[in-house]
């Protein structure tokens, strides 16, 4: 695929337009009749979309904005957004083609590394209702092959169609394949290179469309969008929305939800202590392993075993803990991690634990205050320095 020819396809993503091409197949378009802020009408209402597990939007009663970039050419902008999602912990999904990935393999690495979903544009971004469904399944299974060889991470299963083109046929194809077809909400013409948006106009015209659940499409190779990545952020930020990413999305088996790595310190018994941890709805979670590394040869020390297949933890008291590698390697460089409900029973001394915990790359996290209540340690907060402590001489005050 030409570079000229990706950015004519890519492009073509954006035709706002309500218009039908042949077959059936539709070509995405939005209508924003009814104002600002407002959720758009689309080519199929929600309900219809959904019943291929498709979206274009979440929930409209909720302050929810998913950020999701198309990856087709980078331009220098990739780098600089992924910097800007950082500072502001905001996850993002970025859909990407195999050109991408052929040339930009470190950019492709580090949006996973730093948290964000990575989704499937196919390879070659053809129009999905003008191939056959062994082209079709081609197209997204080679990505996937192609991603994993680059990064060695598992795509997200969120499948774009390229230039927002699909039918029911392609949609269930899709479907078939573990994948949610993610269409959007929010666009703007942000795709020409040459011909980019004046950045107070790129700000009025996002700042109108956004609404809540809105799932808004931008793409990298627009330095508008890079430009205002921040300030639209604060701006957003400010009204009340909260950012989260397409794993969030309602009906979706065991929504995730955004932990962002926390500003404090920790300590044990007034000792340094480099727990990973992330902020969970304003608490601090810490991983679990992180936290029995560092209670061991006190006290409140516990070991940590687990079950594969009775996905049981078991947590026993008053026994050293063995390190498996990794523990206490302190915060997260990251945007934000996608957080799920941990699947797994917590046990300490026999009897289940009646503590919060999800599961984050894998590891469990669990509530530092759930947990200090199970051990009897007190939880102290020095408000000058924003550490937390752990001390294991005293016991445990709600």
């Amino acid at each position: 695929m030409t570079r000229d020819l990706g950015k004519r396809l890519l492009g073509a993503a954006l035709a706002l337009g309500l218009t039908l091409s042949p077959a059936g197949a539709t070509d995405w378009g939005l209508s924003y009749r009814d104002g600002a802020n407002r959720p758009p009408y689309g080519e199929d209402t929600a309900d219809k979309l959904r019943q291929y597990g498709a979206y274009y939007m979440g929930d409209a009663d909720r302050k929810t904005i998913y950020l999701t970039f198309d990856c087709g050419y980078e331009n220098g902008n990739t780098g600089r957004i992924l910097d800007t999602l950082k500072r502001r912990h905001v996850p993002a999904t970025f859909f990407v083609v195999g050109h991408y990935l052929d040339a930009e393999p470190a950019l492709a690495r580090r949006m996973g590394d730093e948290g964000h979903l990575v989704g499937n544009h196919s390879v070659n971004h053809p129009n999905m209702t003008k191939v056959s469904q062994e082209r079709m399944v081609k197209e997204l299974r080679d990505l996937e092959t192609q991603y994993q060889a680059v990064t060695g991470r598992r795509l997200d299963p969120f499948f774009r169609p390229p230039e927002g083109s699909y039918n029911y046929n392609s949609l269930s194809w899709a479907q078939s394949l573990g994948y949610h077809t993610i269409l959007w909400s929010v666009a703007y013409h942000d795709w020409d290179e040459n011909n980019q948006p004046a950045y107070g106009d790129a700000m009025k015209t996002l700042s109108t469309r956004v609404h809540n659940g809105a799932i808004v499409l931008l793409h990298v190779i627009s330095k508008t969008d890079v430009d205002v990545l921040d300030e639209l952020i604060g701006k957003w930020k400010a009204e009340g929305y909260e950012f989260a990413a397409l794993s969030a999305l309602p009906g979706l088996p065991n929504p995730t939800v955004t932990a962002v790595p926390g500003s404090a310190s920790f300590t044990v018994d007034d000792t340094p202590a480099a727990f990973r941890a992330y902020l969970i709805g304003g608490s601090n979670y810490v991983k679990l392993r992180d936290a029995a590394q560092a209670l061991s040869g006190t006290d409140k020390q516990f070991s940590v075993d687990y079950d594969k297949a009775a996905e049981t933890v078991t947590l026993t008291s008053g026994t050293g803990y063995t390190p498996i590698g990794g523990e206490l390697a302190g915060p997260a460089d990251v945007a934000a991690m996608q957080a799920k409900t941990s699947s797994q029973l917590l046990t300490l001394d026999g009897a289940a634990l009646t503590l919060t915990a999800y599961e984050i790359e894998g590891a469990n996290y669990v509530k530092l205050r759930d947990l200090a209540g199970a051990l009897d340690c007190a939880v102290t907060y020095d408000k000058e320095t924003g550490a937390v402590g752990l001390d294991t001489a005293l016991p445990y005050t709600a």
